[in-house]
């Protein structure tokens, strides 16, 4: 009776291991390419991701909405309130980033 998984020969490994090694060396060439710029800001001199105070932005936002829903008695509790919380924070550091800093 034959094997139902027979060995996969070394050869066929290697076969593959070059094709895959190619791409990922190729999908990574733009990385460091000097046509690209970093989205970064000068704050006081050092420089900042432009993602960072997207999130930061984001964060506050959400602590500020978090107050307003408060004060209007809206408290979801448990896991809700978590997965509202998170979601609250990629919509506005989303809206953030495209508002701001992509062109």
């Amino acid at each position: 009776m034959p094997r139902a998984n027979p060995p996969i020969p070394k050869s066929f490994s290697a076969l593959i291991r070059k094709p895959l090694l190619l791409l990922a060396v190729l999908s990574f060439e733009s990385c460091g390419s000097p046509q690209k710029q970093i989205p970064s800001i000068d704050v006081f001199g050092s420089y900042f991701p432009a993602w960072l105070i997207s999130l930061a932005a984001g964060i506050v936002l959400t602590v500020i909405a978090g107050s307003l829903g408060r004060l209007i008695n809206i408290r979801p509790s448990g896991f809700l309130s978590f997965l509202i919380n998170v979601g609250l924070i990629l919509i506005f550091s989303i809206s953030v980033w495209f508002w701001f800093f992509a062109s």
